[in-house]
């Protein structure tokens, strides 16, 4: 095989109209994917741009063969979001965090990110019927940094800003899940962009054409770290810019 093979677009809508299982096929979003699982019973799969527990949750319910299907998924690894933390903190102890309805389930990679990076955790489950501020000050306040964990739920939205704005006002350092939060006054977040995300697909894509060798399900391998010098003033905190720390972090992953 070789990596010049034709390529077809289909959308959400139309993928119906395709009548021969294709060689490979490549989705973009947890919903393509989702159609592709029940269509394509036989073709690999390479999905991109989802979540790691949306393909995992998604993938149990295919008897799909596991080499079959892989993924680059559109969210960090924890242990590299706790390797971002350690540069930050180096000598923070504790690190909190909040889980909600679905992030609930990043619990153990949380846990075993942490043994590796030599932090101890502080966490709590966020419930609708819950008070944020009441729920999650405890935690900001007893930690050393705050990671926060996308959560699908509508009420994550509320969970965010108010752990932003109580870790601001105790002036503990944020680590955000995206380049909108650290906008929004998180003190640092590594993400990675669509093109950045796609360039990694795309190397997926070819290596299976010119192997017929799926690589394993994957976070993306190039990400961007920013930070927000608003709020390292306002928490007065001595840390390297976003170029050193985006640096040491890909050295050590």
């Amino acid at each position: 095989m070789h990596s010049s093979a034709d390529i077809e677009e289909y959308t959400i809508d139309s993928i119906n109209n395709i009548s021969e299982p294709p060689e490979i096929v490549l989705t973009i979003g947890s919903t393509a994917f989702e159609k592709a699982l029940n269509k394509f019973k036989a073709s690999p799969i390479i999905a991109s741009f989802l979540p790691r527990r949306v393909y995992e949750e998604l993938l149990e319910r295919t008897l799909r063969k596991p080499n079959n299907t892989t993924a680059v998924f559109i969210d960090q690894s924890m242990s590299r979001q706790l390797a971002l933390a350690r540069l930050i903190v180096p000598t923070g102890v504790t690190i909190g965090t909040v889980f909600g309805a679905s992030s609930i389930h990043e619990r153990e990679r949380l846990y075993h990110a942490a043994k590796k990076t030599g932090f101890n955790i502080k966490s709590v489950a966020l419930n609708s019927d819950d008070n944020p501020v009441n729920t999650l000050q405890p935690v900001i306040q007893e930690s050393d940094v705050f990671l926060a964990i996308p959560d699908q739920s509508a009420f994550n939205r509320a969970s965010a800003k108010w752990s932003l704005f109580l870790a601001l006002r105790l002036k503990k350092p944020l680590i955000g899940f995206s380049e909108k939060y650290v906008d929004a006054g998180a003190l640092a977040a590594v993400f990675s962009s669509p093109q950045q995300i796609g360039k990694h697909a795309a190397e997926t894509l070819n290596t299976y054409l010119e192997t017929e060798v799926l690589v394993g399900p994957a976070h993306p391998k190039y990400f961007t770290v920013k930070t927000n010098l608003k709020s390292i003033q306002t928490i007065n905190i001595q840390m390297d810019d976003a170029v050193i720390l985006q640096q040491q972090l890909g050295d050590s992953h």
